[in-house]
């Protein structure tokens, strides 16, 4: 049976200080750096080694587009580093 986990909303993002990465679940995290930067990373799973896919800053991209960002890395048969270069290419 799947977790539940708690997603994150606009005004719990607001709220947070804690250093360190949130879980909005499927993969999606805010991390908090030391500095108070906040940003979006995508967390996933190839060849049996966890990597860490940047999504930008929380100031340039809103919870509802890194949603959408690491659903299409997630999208079956393709590599989550190209989904990023196609998103990339489309700005």
């Amino acid at each position: 049976m799947a977790r539940l986990v708690q997603q994150l909303t606009e005004a719990k993002i607001r709220a947070l200080t804690k250093i360190g990465l949130h879980h909005n679940g499927a993969g999606l995290y805010l991390q908090i750096r030391p500095g108070g930067a906040r940003s979006w990373i995508y967390r996933f799973r190839l060849n049996n080694r966890t990597r860490d896919m940047g999504l930008g800053a929380l100031a340039d991209v809103s919870l509802i587009k890194a949603r959408g960002k690491a659903s299409a890395a997630r999208a079956p048969g393709d590599h989550p580093r190209r989904a990023e270069a196609a998103f990339h290419a489309d700005l």
